[in-house]
């Protein structure tokens, strides 16, 4: 069960994913931007979000992106 910080940022990237075309990347900070969370809440959010693979990071940690089991969880929320 995703929580409430999940969904606010799979929603964020799967817009920019509709607009952009996937995977939808967003730097980390115009994430933080965003979002109406505290920057450290959305750092956690994005690890966990990593960690179980709906969202990808770029080897220098600066842009997070959807993969596409991330896309379509965000879409079946």
């Amino acid at each position: 069960m995703s929580s409430d910080e999940d969904r606010i940022i799979l929603r964020l990237l799967a817009r920019e994913w509709e607009h952009s075309g996937p995977p939808g990347i967003l730097s980390i900070s115009d994430i933080v931007a965003a979002v109406e969370l505290a920057p450290s809440e959305t750092l956690q959010t994005l690890k966990k979000l990593f960690t179980r693979g709906l969202v990808d990071i770029n080897s220098m940690k600066t842009s997070a992106f959807l993969t596409p089991e991330g896309y379509e969880a965000a879409e079946t929320r």
